[in-house]
C-alpha cells in the first residue's frame, strides 16, 4: 500500500511540471507602459495618456535586430503616446485595449505625470486611489507635476541621449543628486504624504521648455549675481536638446497643489530635511560684489532639529553643517589664505541662512511643513490619540523657527593660491 501512495505522489508530481506552462504569456503579448499622465478629462472624468514602445525593434544602423552581437546593442527607436477620455482608469485600460493589440502592463511604469490643473483641483486624491491600488503599478515610480498638461508633457517626452528611452528617463531623474535642483518623490512617499499628519507633501516640478526664455538679441550681460536657480520647470534660458526639464517643486496641502518652490528654493529644503547631496552655489564675492564665487556644497552631516514648546506654540532650532569646495575666484582674491577664507565661509552661511529664513517664511505662509519637523515633534507625545489631538499641521504657522548655519572650505581645487592678471601696461608703471 505504502508502494502505491509514492507511485500516486510522483505520478501528480510529473504531471503537475508536464502543465506548468499553460498560463505562460510571451513578450509579444504585452505592451509595457513606460510614463502614465493623468488630465481633467472634457468627454469624461479622466483624460489618461499613456507612452509605450511600438516594438520596432532596430540596432543604430536603422536594421531590424533578429539576434547575434547586434542584438545586444538594440533599443526601441519609436515611441507612441496615446491619450482617451474614460469615466475611470480601469475603463481607461479595456478602452484603449480595443485598439491596441497587446495588453497594456504597467511592471516598467517610470513616471506618473500629473497636470498642474488636476493638482490645484482638490479631487488628485480620487485620481491616485485606483493607480495605487493596482498591483501592476510599483510605488517607486517618479512623481511629477506638470507646468501646463499631462498629455503635452508626456508627447515631448525624448531624453535619449545615447540610451534606451526608460533608461534615460531613470537617468534624468537621478540628477538631483548632482544639483538639488528639484527631488525625486516616488508615488509611495507623495500617497504616504497626502495622508500624513507631520509633514507636507511635495513632488517634483516637470515642464515643456519652449525656448521662448533664451534671447537671441538685446542688452549684454554688465554684471550681477544670480544663482542659477531661480527659475522653475519650464523657465530656464536654454536651446536646444529635450523640451522637458525639471526644477523646482510642487508643494501640496493634502492633495490640493497650493503653491510652488524654484529649483534655489528646493535646495534649501533639501538641506533643512538632510536630503541635499550636492550642488554647484554661486555666491557674490564679499570683497568685489559684482563678481561671484562658485563653491561645491555638501552636507557635513544630518541637520539638527530641536523643538521645544511655550503653551502650544512649537519653538524649532534646526542647525545646518555644510562643508564644501572651492570651485573659482573671479575677483583673483586668495581666499585660499588662512586670514581670508573664514570671510567666504562666513559670507555663504549668511547666503544659506538668508534664503533659509524667506523660505521658512514662505512656508510658514502656506502652512506647509515641508522640511518635515514634524518627524521630530512626534517623538515627544506619549500615544497616537495625543498627537492626532494635538494637529501639529496647524501649529506649524505659529511656530517659532530659527536656523544656524555652519560651513567650512575643505578643498581649493587645483590652485593653492590666487593671484591677479598682470596686464603689459600695468608692468611697465
Amino acid at each position: 500500500m505504502h508502494k502505491v501512495l509514492c507511485c500516486i505522489l510522483i505520478l501528480l508530481i510529473i504531471s503537475a511540471q508536464l502543465s506548468g506552462c499553460y498560463d505562460a504569456r510571451e513578450l509579444e503579448d504585452l505592451t509595457y507602459v513606460f510614463a502614465i499622465g493623468i488630465d481633467r478629462g472634457i468627454s469624461d472624468k479622466w483624460r489618461l495618456t499613456i507612452l509605450f514602445p511600438t516594438m520596432d525593434n532596430k540596432d543604430g544602423n536603422g536594421n531590424g535586430s533578429g539576434g547575434g552581437s547586434g542584438s545586444a546593442e538594440s533599443k526601441y527607436e519609436s515611441y507612441e503616446v496615446v491619450t482617451i477620455d474614460a469615466p475611470a482608469f480601469f475603463t481607461a485600460l479595456n478602452m484603449l485595449n480595443t485598439s491596441i493589440p497587446r495588453e497594456l502592463n504597467f511592471m516598467h511604469t517610470k513616471y506618473l505625470v500629473i497636470s498642474e490643473e488636476l493638482a490645484k483641483s482638490g479631487t488628485l486624491g480620487d485620481y491616485l486611489a485606483p493607480i495605487v491600488r493596482y498591483r501592476q503599478v510599483r510605488r517607486i515610480i517618479n512623481v511629477v507635476v506638470s507646468k501646463g498638461s499631462a498629455k503635452e508633457f508626456i508627447k515631448e517626452l525624448n531624453l535619449v541621449t545615447g540610451a534606451t528611452l526608460p533608461k534615460a528617463m531613470l537617468t534624468t531623474m537621478g540628477q538631483h543628486e548632482l544639483t538639488g535642483f528639484f527631488h525625486d518623490i516616488d508615488l509611495n512617499d507623495f500617497y504616504n504624504g497626502i495622508k500624513s499628519t507631520y509633514r507636507a507633501p511635495v513632488a517634483a516640478l516637470g515642464g515643456v521648455n519652449d525656448f521662448s526664455s533664451f534671447k537671441l538679441s538685446g542688452k549684454k550681460w554688465e554684471g550681477g549675481n544670480k544663482t542659477g536657480g531661480e527659475y522653475k520647470a519650464g523657465e530656464i534660458p536654454r536651446l536646444g536638446g529635450s523640451k522637458i526639464e525639471f526644477m523646482g517643486c510642487a508643494l501640496f496641502d493634502g492633495d490640493t497643489m497650493v503653491g510652488e518652490l524654484n529649483g534655489e528654493e528646493t535646495r534649501l529644503m533639501l538641506m533643512g530635511r538632510g536630503e541635499f547631496i550636492r550642488g554647484f552655489f554661486n555666491i557674490p564675492d564679499p570683497i568685489e560684489p559684482s563678481l561671484s564665487v562658485p563653491i561645491d556644497i555638501r552636507h557635513a552631516r544630518r541637520p539638527k532639529i530641536d523643538i521645544t514648546y511655550k503653551g502650544d506654540k512649537p519653538i524649532i532650532n534646526m542647525r545646518i553643517q555644510l562643508e564644501g569646495d572651492l570651485l573659482a575666484v573671479q575677483s583673483r582674491v586668495n581666499y585660499e589664505s588662512e586670514e581670508l577664507m573664514p570671510l567666504l565661509e562666513r559670507a555663504f552661511e549668511q547666503h544659506i541662512k538668508d534664503g533659509m529664513d524667506k523660505l521658512i517664511a514662505k512656508c510658514q505662509a502656506l502652512n506647509l511643513d515641508v522640511f518635515q519637523f514634524g518627524r521630530t515633534a512626534v517623538w515627544q507625545f506619549g500615544t497616537i490619540e495625543e498627537w492626532e489631538s494635538y494637529n501639529w499641521l496647524s501649529h506649524f504657522k505659529d511656530s517659532e523657527i530659527t536656523c544656524e548655519v555652519k560651513f567650512s572650505i575643505r578643498r581649493t581645487g587645483g590652485m593653492l593660491k590666487s593671484s591677479p592678471i598682470i596686464k603689459s601696461e600695468e608692468k611697465r608703471q
